[in-house]
C-alpha cells in the first residue's frame, strides 16, 4: 500500500515537473558580442507601428533570455540594442518553443540561430539575396557606363538577367518545400505582379496595365496568415494602394478603403487594425472633402455592427459627429438656414439669388479671423462683378451678438451681407465648432468646396470657375 502511495506521488511529481517545463511556450536564449548594455528591448511589428512586447535585462556580459508562458504571435519580431538604437529582425514560429541566436552587435546583418529552422531559412535567404544585390550593383553600375559612352555591355544585362532568375528559382524552392514557414509568406507578399503585355495606342495601354496592377495588388498575399499584421510589409503595401494607387479624391478614397477592408476580412487580426488606423487617419486629416471619408466609414462599418469592439458610448460620439458632418460635405446641397441683419431683418439662405455664394463663419475676437479678413474683403471687391454674394454670419450668440456690428465696420466687412443669430439656431443645421469656416455655393446652393484658407480664397475660387466653365464646355 506504501509502495503505491509513494509510487503516486513520484507519478504527480512528474507531472508537476513537466508542467513547469512545458509551462514556458518560448525560450529564446541571446548571446550578443561586443554588447556591453544591461538591457535589451523585444518588439514586433505591428500594422503601421512597432511596439513593444518586453524588456531583457543581462544575465551574463551580452547573455539574454527571452521566456513568454504562452505562445507569443507569430510574426517578425525585432531585438532593440541600446543605446544606439540598432536592431535585428527574428522570426516567431508557434512550432518552435526553444532556440538559441548569436550575432556581434558590430555586425547585425550576420546572425546565426541554433534550433530554429525557421530563422535559419530566412537568415539564409537574407545572405543569398546580400551576395546577389552586390552583384546586381556591379552590373548596373557597368552597365550605366557603358550607357554613358551610347554602348551596351550586352554580358553585364545577360548576367543580370541569369542573375534575377536565379532569385526567382531561389525562392520558388523555399515556397514549394517551405509554403507554411513565415519566410514563404515573407518571400511570396513581396513578389511582383505579373502584368500581361497589351497592344493598341499607348495611354489605352497604360491604363489596362494601371487597371490590372491595381486589380491584381493583393494577390500574392495570404491575406489569412495569422502573422500578417506582425510584419513589415502590410503596411506599407496598405499604404501604397489607398495613397500611390488611388486618385487622391475622397470618392476614389473611399473605394480604395472598402476594397482593402474587403480583402482583409478575412484576416479579423488585421481587418480590426485598418479599421481602427484608416478611420482615425482620415478623422484627423485637414485636407479639404476628406470628412466624407470619415462620415462613410461610420455609416457603413461602425453602424452597420462591423466593429463589435468599439462599446456603445464610443458608437454614439462617432455616430453624432456624422450626423454633424453630412449635412455639409461636399457635393451636397447646405442646409437651408435663416439669420439676421443689424436691425433684425431675417436673410434666408436659399434666397440669396446668386451663381456664387461665399458664405463665411467668424467672430469678432477670432484671431485668424482677423489675420484672413483683409484677404476676403480684397477677394470680393475683385469678384463681386462676377455675380459673387458674400454672406457673413457673426457666431456670437446671446448678449454677444451686440459686439458683432461694431466688428464689421473695423473689418471693412460693410459691403458683405452681414447677420448674425442672437441664439445660433444654424447650429442646428449647420454645427459651427471653429471660425473662421467658408463655404462656396454654386447657384443651387450645393457646396462647391469649403474649409479654404481666407488668404487663397480668391485663387482657389478662380480655379472653381475655370473648372466649371470646363465642364461647361465639355457638355456641349
Amino acid at each position: 500500500m506504501r509502495e503505491k502511495f509513494y509510487r503516486l506521488v513520484s507519478l504527480i511529481l512528474c507531472f508537476l515537473n513537466a508542467g513547469l517545463i512545458f509551462g514556458q511556450a518560448l525560450t529564446v536564449n541571446i548571446d550578443i558580442k561586443n554588447y556591453a548594455n544591461d538591457t535589451l528591448i523585444v518588439g514586433n511589428y505591428f500594422g503601421e507601428k512597432q511596439i513593444v512586447k518586453d524588456t531583457l535585462f543581462a544575465k551574463g556580459k551580452g547573455k539574454f533570455v527571452w521566456t513568454e508562458t504562452e505562445k507569443p504571435e507569430q510574426g517578425v519580431y525585432l531585438l532593440l540594442l541600446k543605446p544606439e538604437n540598432t536592431f535585428v529582425q527574428f522570426l516567431v514560429n508557434p512550432n518552435e518553443a526553444k532556440y538559441s541566436m548569436e550575432f556581434d552587435a558590430k555586425d547585425i546583418m550576420e546572425v546565426k540561430f541554433k534550433g530554429s529552422d525557421e530563422n535559419k531559412l530566412f537568415y539564409d535567404y537574407l545572405a543569398f539575396l546580400k551576395d546577389k544585390r552586390v552583384l546586381a550593383d556591379t552590373l548596373r553600375a557597368k552597365m550605366d557606363r557603358a550607357k554613358a559612352k551610347n554602348e551596351k555591355d550586352k554580358p553585364s544585362e545577360e548576367l543580370l538577367d541569369k542573375l534575377d532568375k536565379d532569385v526567382k528559382k531561389y525562392q520558388k524552392e523555399i515556397l514549394t518545400k517551405y509554403p507554411d514557414k513565415i519566410t514563404s509568406l515573407l518571400i511570396k507578399s513581396n513578389q511582383e505582379v505579373d502584368v500581361p503585355e497589351y497592344e493598341g495606342p499607348e495611354k489605352e495601354v497604360q491604363m489596362k496595365r494601371y487597371l490590372y496592377y491595381k486589380n491584381h495588388y493583393f494577390d500574392h498575399i495570404d491575406i489569412p496568415h495569422p502573422a500578417l499584421i506582425r510584419t513589415p510589409f502590410i503596411h506599407q503595401k496598405v499604404d501604397y494602394y489607398i495613397n500611390k494607387l488611388s486618385n487622391q479624391q475622397p470618392d476614389s478614397i473611399i473605394k480604395a478603403v472598402d476594397q482593402v477592408l474587403s480583402i482583409l476580412e478575412p484576416n479579423a487580426e488585421a481587418y480590426r487594425y485598418y479599421l481602427a488606423d484608416l478611420l482615425n487617419k482620415y478623422a484627423q486629416m485637414k485636407m479639404v472633402g476628406y470628412d466624407a471619408i470619415y462620415v462613410h466609414m461610420v455609416d457603413n462599418y461602425y453602424r452597420k455592427g462591423k466593429a463589435a469592439w468599439v462599446n456603445e458610448e464610443n458608437l454614439k460620439k462617432m455616430g453624432e459627429n456624422a450626423d454633424e458632418l453630412r449635412p455639409i460635405l461636399i457635393g451636397k446641397k447646405i442646409p437651408d438656414i435663416i439669420t439676421y441683419k443689424e436691425d433684425n431683418t431675417p436673410v434666408r439662405l436659399y434666397d440669396i439669388q446668386s451663381p456664387y455664394t461665399v458664405v463665411i463663419f467668424w467672430a469678432p475676437d477670432c484671431g485668424h479671423c482677423k489675420k484672413i479678413m483683409p484677404n476676403v474683403v480684397e477677394f470680393y471687391k475683385k469678384n463681386k462683378d462676377k455675380g459673387v454674394k458674400m454672406l457673413g454670419i457673426c457666431t456670437k450668440g446671446g448678449d454677444k451678438t451686440e459686439t458683432c456690428w461694431p466688428a464689421v465696420k473695423e473689418k471693412g466687412m460693410e459691403d458683405f451681407i452681414n447677420t448674425a443669430d442672437e441664439y445660433s439656431r444654424y447650429n442646428q443645421k449647420i454645427r459651427i465648432k471653429s471660425t473662421p469656416k467658408i463655404f462656396i455655393l454654386d447657384a443651387n446652393k450645393e457646396i462647391i468646396i469649403k474649409d479654404i484658407p481666407g488668404e487663397e480664397l480668391d485663387r482657389i475660387f478662380n480655379e472653381v470657375l475655370e473648372f466649371e466653365e470646363k465642364k461647361r464646355v465639355e457638355k456641349q
